[in-house]
């Protein structure tokens, strides 16, 4: 996974996904895009108004996060979906399941009921993405999910700062409360810039991030910012998820 981001010239060399800056220096940028890149982003990743539209923000959302290969994703019905075969079962079920007509308001979200009427009552809550092919446009779909609350984007090499930008610029920044980036060689400092307009968080977790040059002042920006967060952004000694570095820091 790690090798289709990275050329053997790392140390000279930008990351597909975006452009960093570190100090007053700009590193040269180059395009590394694999082939199987460019399928995710053309295919998998194109976002679809007509769809969301159709269906609504969530089953249009679910139906990305399902076609790009996602490990799994948790509806507030209880449902959980970890298959492409089970979320094509799931779209009609949840569509038929709670007509417009008959479903109550939620509270707070009568503008939201208004823009998307085809939306149905159930939505996404916990998203596990890792290990998969999410590209940063794809993220426009969950631009207008109605209330995620945990999203888990582990070994994802596709997507870099932009997709943060379309959590932040949508109503993920209200309602997330769980945010897990583990080795993407694609995110950088700016990154952070977005990550502290997601007012919702009570838990961060990063780990072997590359092209973060500013370690220590990545998480005292995020711990000002959001102080009810719990932020953990271990050193890297080991290829992992840094979970076991991360509670020896919270220990101390």
């Amino acid at each position: 996974m790690f090798a289709r981001c990275l050329s053997p010239r790392l140390t000279t060399t930008m990351p597909c996904c975006s452009q960093a800056i570190r100090g007053n220096a700009t590193l040269p940028s180059i395009n590394l895009y694999s082939f199987r890149r460019r399928i995710a982003e053309k295919l998998s990743n194109k976002y679809n108004e007509a769809r969301v539209h159709e269906i609504g923000p969530d089953l249009a959302c679910l139906e990305w996060l399902m076609e790009c290969g996602s490990t799994s994703v948790r509806m507030s019905d209880g449902q959980t979906i970890t298959r492409q075969r089970e979320m094509r079962e799931y779209i009609p079920h949840a569509l038929a399941e709670n007509p417009s007509s008959d479903r109550p308001l939620q509270t707070g979200d009568i503008s939201y009921e208004k823009q998307w009427p085809n939306a149905p009552y159930t939505w996404i809550v916990d998203v596990d993405a890792s290990d998969s092919a999410i590209a940063n446009e794809g993220f426009t779909y969950l631009r207008d999910v109605r209330r995620i609350e945990k999203l888990k984007l582990n070994f994802c090499d596709y997507f870099g700062d932009e997709g943060l930008k379309f959590l932040a610029q949508g109503r993920p920044a209200q309602t997330l409360t769980d945010l897990e980036i583990v080795l993407n060689p694609c995110i950088t400092d700016g990154s952070v810039y977005w990550l502290l307009k997601l007012k919702a968080l009570r838990r961060a977790h990063f780990y072997f991030l590359p092209y973060v040059a500013h370690r220590q002042g990545f998480i005292r920006q995020l711990k000002i910012a959001l102080p009810r967060c719990n932020v953990t952004f271990p050193e890297v000694d080991t290829i992992g998820f840094g979970y076991e570095d991360a509670k020896k820091t919270k220990r101390k």
